[in-house]
Parts: structure tokens; C-alpha cells; sequence
């Protein structure tokens, strides 16, 4: 029993120090006690495993629970699904298929739930393997041809080449440690290369970082107003070098009954932009809520909400504006990666009865409405920027759709204030820098409060501010119009681990046909 435990322990600290901020480097044997422990053929296996990974779901995003308890037991359950389901069918074929195509089993199904995962409306790819080297992306620039599901696959390998090592080094056989240090040493050393030798184009932008530091529970929606809200923000700004590009607010930043039928006459807007006169090259991206009514007889969206008092229909968007001086047009862009429970109800259908349970995050309760496409900003210099709103920075294919549109630069407005002085908000900023070293775009990144910083294209943080703290930040970054690889082929490891798996289901039943008609020619 007291080796059960251990082991089981080793695995979910394993898995959980990368996002401790310990790097990635433990990940590398994160599995093995795990196999060590499978070899044995316990009895409720699949308790010791769901434990192993419960305990690193819990460890790693407990601090979700400070905005909501909803979210303190339906992350840790949804989480537990995607991880034990493809490690017990993999153990579940384990000693009853050949070797090969039992590994492929515990890679394929594996990326194949990562992918799952994050591609549907129950989504929290937070602790996709791949991210685990977020704080270390010197050893994995060549993310930029294969995207974190490529430090995923590295992973899983890594834990099988380490796995049969410790098998077969109880026999002596030392240089069956030669395939895990090579599957090791050689990325590593290609990256270190890469890191040292990459050179940004000179393309400089100039960029303002107003991090407010209200707090999203005593000021943002309650203790200051709106207007006061405002002017804070604005006598920041205006602390900015009048040669600046663009100037960043944080996610909802504003609020001004934005209606999108009319928003060009909007007051609040009228005040912005008479604001930017004093900025005449640059364009502000303002966070907005903002609203979208429909007459009758329009065509509704499942995220359309009815006022019955009224009698109006309309939508409601998180979204960013992007206004420059002396242009009556507002630039728009709707956050289309919606936070499960807070702003996206999943699948109504299935789940209407509870829709009761949805968090009010940001002052607006209720799913949100999405945009189809990306779209991009373009400020009076001609430079084209894409702005990513707090979650969408999460989802590494996502974030490539800006790139392959035409943005030179990538932004990032969020409020990672909800979750408190936690993990949260410092994971979330490490991932920003995996998606810099996938696209090659320089990052600036506007939080309410967390950290507000600037990141190059090799994911290094030129410059950042912390949490609770009020400032603005003006620096340089460096615009890119070259597509990396991963930005033109997207996740491409995804869709050949669903083919390897594929093909490998497809041998296991033709090996289990033979080896019956084998057995039933010998009788």
C-alpha cells in the first residue's frame, strides 16, 4: 500500500512543478511511477491514477475557485476526464497488444484528448503537457515549427524511453540510455542554437501598457464609476511619448452603453477619440462591453438574450475597439474563446436546467457572443496588430489565425484580477510567451492587474509590471511579417496523432483476427 501511495504522489508532483514555475524538466518522467506501478496489475488501478492526476489538476488551478466554487469542483471532474479516460484505455490494451502499438496508444490517445480538450465548448487546455515549458521557452523555440502539442509529444516519448530504461537498467543494460539522452539533448541543443541566433526584424512599434489595478470586486464593478473609471485610465495614458503606435487598456476596460447599431455617436467614444488628438499616429485598443440590438424579425444567435420588459432582443460582446484621432469609424474585434461558466454556457441543449450556475464575471452574466474570423487593427502607420482578449491567448492555433490574417505585432487585454494574487495570473502570462516563440510575433500584454508586460519573438519578457501595482508601461517591440511554420500548418501533430491512432486500431484487430485464426487452425 505504502509504494502505491508513493508512487502515485511522485506522479501528480511531477506533473504539477512545471506549473509551480519549476520549469518543465520534470515532465520528462512524470508517467513512470505510474507505469511502475501498472506493471504490478493492481487492483481499482484506475483509482490510483485518477488520484495521481486529480492531485495535479487541484495543486495547479485551485486559485479558479476564488471567482466561483462552481468552478472549484466542475475543473477538477472535467480535467479528470480528459486525462484518465486515454491512460486507461492505453492500460486497458497494455499487455494485451504488441509493444509498438501499445505506445502508440499512450501517445495518440493521449494528444488526441489534449486536442479534444480544447476544442469544445467544456474547454481548459491549461495543462496541456506542452505548456509546461512556459517558463522556459529557450528550450523549445522550435515551437515555431510544430506548436505545444509538439512539446506534448515530446513529452510522452520521453516517458516511455525513461519507463523502459529503469526496466532495463535493473539488467546493466547502459546504453539503453542512449535513446532517452538523445531524444532529450537534441532538441534541447537545436533550440539553444536557435535561441542565440535568432534576430527580430528592425521593424520598431511603439507601445503604452495602462495597467489600472482596479480591484474586479471592490472598484471595477462597484466601487468607482464608470467616469472614474475613465479618467484614471486617460491621465495614465497621457503620461505616454506622443510618438506612440498604439495605446492598450485592459479586457471590458470601458463601459458606455456601447451599442454596436450606432456606435459611432456614441458620447463615450466621442471622448476617446477627441482623447487621441493628442496621439495623432497612434490607435487606442479600448476593452469594451459592448451590445448589439435586433429589430424585429432579425435572425437571432443562440446567445441572443430577450428583454421582456422591453420587448428587444440583443447580444452582448466582450470585445475591443480600436479608435484613432480624426477616424469617425471604431475599429471592432468580439472575444470569440469564451471562459466556460462565465461567459459561455456549454451546449444548452444538454445542460439548460443548470444554466442557473453561470458566473458574473465582468458585470454581464450569461453566454456571450462570438465572431466567426479574426480581425486586426490598423493604426495611421499602416501597422496591423492582432488583440487576443484573456483566455484566447491560451489556445496556440487559435492565436495563429491573427498571424496568418496579417498582424505584425499581437496583443493581449485580459483582467486576470478575479483569481487573486495566485498562480493564475502568472501562468496565464507564461503562456504569452509560448504563443511569441510559435508565431514569431512580438507580445504586448494589457492586464487590469496581474502582470502587464512586453514580450519579443523568442518569448524573453522585455519589461513587465507586476501585480497590484498602478503604472503605465511604454516600450518598443518589433513588428514581423514572416509566417513560421506552425502559423501555416496549425496543429498539424494533432492530426497525425489521430491518424497514427487510427492506424494503429486498425493493426490491433487485424493482429487479434490473425493470431484467432492462428489458435483455431492448431486445434
Amino acid at each position: 500500500m505504502l509504494k502505491k501511495i508513493l508512487l502515485t504522489l511522485l506522479t501528480a508532483l511531477l506533473l504539477a512543478l512545471p506549473w509551480w514555475g519549476a520549469g518543465g524538466w520534470s515532465l520528462f518522467f512524470a508517467f513512470v511511477p505510474l507505469l511502475i506501478l501498472g506493471d504490478q496489475r493492481p487492483r481499482y488501478y484506475w483509482l490510483w491514477v485518477a488520484l495521481a492526476f486529480t492531485l495535479w489538476n487541484v495543486s495547479t488551478t485551485w486559485w479558479v475557485g476564488n471567482a466561483t466554487p462552481v468552478a472549484t469542483f466542475g475543473i477538477p471532474v472535467g480535467s479528470l476526464f480528459f486525462t484518465l479516460v486515454p491512460f486507461m484505455i492505453f492500460h486497458r490494451f497494455r499487455f494485451r497488444a504488441p509493444q509498438p502499438i501499445v505506445w502508440a496508444l499512450f501517445v495518440t490517445l493521449w494528444i488526441a484528448f489534449e486536442a479534444l480538450f480544447m476544442n469544445n465548448e467544456i474547454s481548459f487546455p491549461w495543462l496541456t503537457l506542452g505548456y509546461g515549458f512556459a517558463d522556459t521557452p529557450q528550450i523549445v523555440q522550435w515551437y515555431e515549427l510544430t506548436g505545444s502539442f509538439g512539446g506534448s509529444l515530446w513529452v510522452l516519448v520521453a516517458n516511455i524511453l525513461a519507463y523502459l530504461l529503469w526496466k532495463q537498467w535493473r539488467e546493466r543494460k547502459w546504453l539503453a540510455a542512449l535513446p532517452l539522452i538523445l531524444w532529450l539533448v537534441i532538441p534541447i541543443g537545436a533550440s539553444l542554437i536557435r535561441y542565440a541566433t535568432y534576430t527580430e526584424p528592425h521593424q520598431p512599434v511603439r507601445v503604452a501598457v495602462v495597467q489600472p489595478n482596479f480591484d474586479p470586486y471592490n472598484e471595477k464593478f462597484g466601487g468607482l464609476t464608470t467616469t472614474q473609471q475613465r479618467d484614471i485610465m486617460l491621465d495614465m495614458a497621457d503620461q505616454a511619448p506622443r510618438d506612440v503606435d498604439y495605446i492598450l487598456t485592459p479586457e471590458t476596460a470601458f463601459d458606455g452603453d456601447f451599442w454596436l447599431n450606432d456606435l459611432t455617436a456614441n458620447p463615450e467614444i466621442d471622448t476617446l477619440r477627441r482623447f487621441m488628438d493628442r496621439f495623432p499616429r497612434a490607435t487606442l485598443i479600448a476593452g469594451a462591453t459592448t451590445f448589439l440590438r435586433y429589430d424585429d424579425g432579425e435572425a437571432h444567435h443562440r446567445w441572443t438574450r430577450t428583454d421582456p420588459l422591453w420587448r428587444t432582443s440583443y447580444d452582448v460582446y466582450n470585445s475591443a475597439l480600436g479608435i484613432t484621432a480624426g477616424q469617425t469609424d471604431v475599429q471592432l474585434y468580439h472575444k470569440s474563446k469564451l471562459v466556460v461558466g462565465a461567459e459561455l454556457f456549454p451546449y444548452p441543449k444538454v445542460f439548460g436546467m443548470l444554466e442557473f450556475l453561470n458566473i458574473d464575471l465582468g458585470g454581464v452574466s450569461g453566454s456571450l457572443g462570438m465572431q466567426e474570423h479574426r480581425t486586426l487593427f490598423t493604426n495611421p502607420t499602416g501597422i496591423r496588430s492582432g488583440v487576443a482578449i484573456c483566455y484566447e491567448s491560451v489556445y496556440g492555433e487559435f492565436f495563429t489565425e491573427y498571424v496568418r490574417r496579417g498582424a505584425q505585432t499581437m496583443f493581449v487585454i485580459t483582467n486576470d484580477g478575479w483569481w487573486g494574487d495566485t498562480p493564475g495570473y502568472r501562468q496565464h502570462f507564461r503562456y504569452a510567451r509560448l504563443r511569441a516563440v510559435e508565431t514569431r510575433r512580438s507580445i504586448a500584454r494589457c492586464a487590469n492587474t496581474g502582470i502587464s508586460g512586453l514580450i519579443n519573438q523568442r518569448g524573453d519578457v522585455i519589461d513587465s509590471v507586476g501585480w497590484d501595482q498602478r503604472a503605465l508601461l511604454t516600450g518598443e517591440i518589433q513588428a514581423n511579417d514572416t509566417l513560421t511554420p506552425y502559423v501555416r500548418s496549425g496543429d498539424y501533430i494533432v492530426r497525425l496523432s489521430l491518424l497514427v491512432l487510427g492506424l494503429s486500431i486498425l493493426y490491433y484487430v487485424a493482429w487479434r483476427f490473425r493470431k484467432r485464426s492462428l489458435l483455431l487452425d492448431e486445434e
